[in-house]
Parts: structure tokens; C-alpha cells; sequence
């Protein structure tokens, strides 16, 4: 039986007076104005898609084929950058299983650029480094970005990144450890690269060209910092914009203190690779230090 702060009695008969819908609005509006106020003060948490979306995801059989389906219908509302996916990624000759948290880091951030217009999509970047193992791994689960103390590229690929031993892990052996429904729904990056190749070692670019990325990826300093610190300038940077996860020193490193790679390489120097650092900083260092962890990146699309 209603109480009477919940209902009114008019003749004998009992009318409510709770409007059930506006109490819902209304709940939902407080908790909307809570997470702006989070991240107006950079204290957003982030949120599990997985939860928050529950409803939708199972209309669609999984995470992944929901999030293709919101791209592709280039519907982006409820979501918020920070909001975040836990992926299994399993065990290979230089992966260990692992479950790793991705991060909703941009929306459409290269909508129709590049030499191709890219379609929509959203970017997702790790929220730590990921572990390696095997052959490929220096000091039990980190990796080298170069075997060879060089951030130049060679005869047959000139972009350095793109001829790295990292970039060589994150395709052939980090890409297969993904769950299939995601490699399924990940595009191409496709970007303009600072290229760095000549008869001998180069310290600064060579020219830039457009190239494929591939479907996982490292970030550059722009779309950390928002601008070349160490890069090469112009050459560094091309088409690359500022990722809004990127907020903040602080949200380099997410409370953990393990520095890790960009794809950019250092302006002066012939062997010297960009990195972020466990604490935070813009950093570089030799392209074969094995104390830095990868963190690959990918585009839903």
C-alpha cells in the first residue's frame, strides 16, 4: 500500500503521485553532471562499456560487433573517453595471456584524412604497457625498440618506425593474440610517416610518405603531448593530432611507473627513440634499451 507521501485518496479512491519516469530522469541527469564534474577536474575513472551497455552489447552477440555497429553508424552517444573494454589476449611464442584494459582514447580523431579518407572509427590505447615474453622480450616482459642502436629505416622500408623490431612484434605476434571478434573489426591506420633513410646513418628525416600502420599500432609524441618534443619537427608530426584521453601529465602513465615507446624517433641523433617515462616525462633513449614496454594501440572501424 502507497504511503501517504506517495499517494493522495479522493473519495475513497487511492490516486499516486510518484512519477517513476521523472524519478529515472532525473537519477540519470545526476549521474551524468557527476561524471562531467570528474572529469572537468581530471578524476574520471572511466567506465566498463561492458556494464554500462550491457543491454546492447547482447543485441549484438559481443563488445566488439557492438562497438562496429555504433561506428558504423557513426552513433557515438553514451560514450566518454576513459571508458574502457578488458581484452583477453592470449598466450603466444612471445605474448603471455594476459588481460588487458583499453581505453576509449579518441572519437573519429582521422575521420576522412589521409591519402584515403579514413571512415569512423574510435581509437583504444592500453591503459599500462603489456607484458612480453619469449625471444623478443629484454629483462623478463619488456622489449627493445631496436635490436641495432638505430632509429633510421632501410633500403626497403624507409620509415623508421614501420622497419622497428617493436613494430615487427606488435604485427606478428601481439595482432594473432588478439580475440578474433576483435581483429575482425579493427581498420587499417594509415597515416603520414616520417621517413629516414640514406647512404648513411641519418639524425634527422629524409622526407615523410603516406604508409600503413597496420591494425595495432604505437602512439607518436603529438598524440601524447600534443605537440614534437623530441621528434623531428614538421616530420614527426604529420597528420597527427592530440588524443583527449591525454589530459594531463598524470594520465601518461595511469599511476604506473613503467615507461614505454612511441613510434616517434628522436631529431639530432642517429639511435635515440621517444619514449614516455615511468615518471610522466617526455623522455628518449637508445633504441636498444630494454627497460621500456610496448603499448599497441588499435582503431574500431
Amino acid at each position: 500500500m502507497a504511503n501517504a507521501a506517495e499517494a493522495f485518496r479522493i473519495k475513497g479512491e487511492l490516486y499516486g503521485v510518484v512519477d517513476d519516469t521523472a524519478r529515472e530522469t532525473a537519477s540519470a541527469a545526476t549521474v551524468l553532471e557527476e561524471f562531467d564534474r570528474q572529469k572537468s577536474i581530471g578524476q574520471y575513472p572511466g567506465r566498463s562499456l561492458a556494464d554500462a551497455f550491457a543491454a546492447e552489447i547482447a543485441a549484438k552477440g559481443d563488445i566488439y560487433a557492438w562497438l562496429h555497429s555504433r561506428v558504423q553508424d557513426a552513433d557515438f552517444s553514451g560514450l566518454r573517453i576513459g571508458d574502457y573494454m578488458d581484452v583477453p589476449v592470449a598466450a603466444g611464442s612471445n605474448v603471455p595471456a594476459q588481460t588487458v584494459r583499453y581505453l576509449l582514447a579518441a572519437v573519429d580523431p582521422y575521420y576522412q584524412c589521409s591519402d584515403s579518407p579514413m571512415p569512423h572509427h574510435l581509437a583504444f590505447v592500453p591503459a599500462a604497457p603489456v607484458l612480453v615474453s619469449g625471444s623478443k622480450a629484454t629483462n623478463t616482459s619488456y622489449i627493445m625498440w631496436n635490436t641495432t642502436a638505430t632509429n633510421n629505416g632501410n633500403a626497403t622500408v624507409k620509415e623508421p618506425y614501420l622497419a622497428s623490431h617493436l613494430h615487427g612484434w606488435e604485427i606478428s605476434d601481439y595482432l594473432p593474440a588478439l580475440p578474433a571478434a576483435l581483429r575482425n573489426v579493427l581498420i587499417n591506420h594509415r597515416s603520414l610517416c616520417e621517413q629516414r633513410y640514406g647512404s648513411s646513418a641519418l639524425t634527422e628525416a629524409s622526407g615523410w610518405g603516406w604508409a600503413d600502420l597496420g591494425k595495432v599500432w604505437s602512439l607518436s609524441e603529438m598524440e601524447v603531448y600534443g605537440c614534437a618534443v623530441w621528434g623531428s619537427k614538421g616530420y614527426s608530426v604529420g597528420m597527427d593530432c592530440h588524443f583527449p584521453l591525454f589530459d594531463s601529465t598524470a594520465s601518461r602513465i595511469m599511476g604506473v611507473r613503467v615507461g614505454w615507446w612511441l613510434r616517434s624517433v628522436v631529431g639530432g641523433s642517429a639511435s635515440s627513440v621517444c619514449n614516455v617515462s615511468g615518471n610522466g616525462t617526455a623522455y628518449s633513449r637508445s633504441a636498444t634499451n630494454g627497460w621500456v614496454g610496448p603499448r599497441p594501440c588499435f582503431l574500431i572501424g
